[in-house]
């Protein structure tokens, strides 16, 4: 299995943007929150896509307005 890992993981990891959090060595659901956060703070108003569902109890502290 580990082998596979080895061998697999950098093909994938070029793939993936950035922005992308699921399923990376190195990176959490709490990552991608925090990620979310700052990017609010910093004037983006509108998320387009977050998937939070492993991440409710953060998503309580999250605050929405509704136009």
């Amino acid at each position: 299995m580990m082998a596979a890992v080895l061998v697999l993981d950098p093909i994938f990891e070029a793939d993936l943007q950035p922005e992308q959090y699921a399923y990376r060595r190195g990176r959490s659901a709490l990552d991608a929150v925090r990620h979310v956060h700052k990017l609010m703070n910093t004037g983006h108003g509108e998320i387009v896509d977050a998937d939070l569902a492993d991440t409710l109890i953060l998503f309580r502290t999250l605050s929405f307005s509704s136009r």
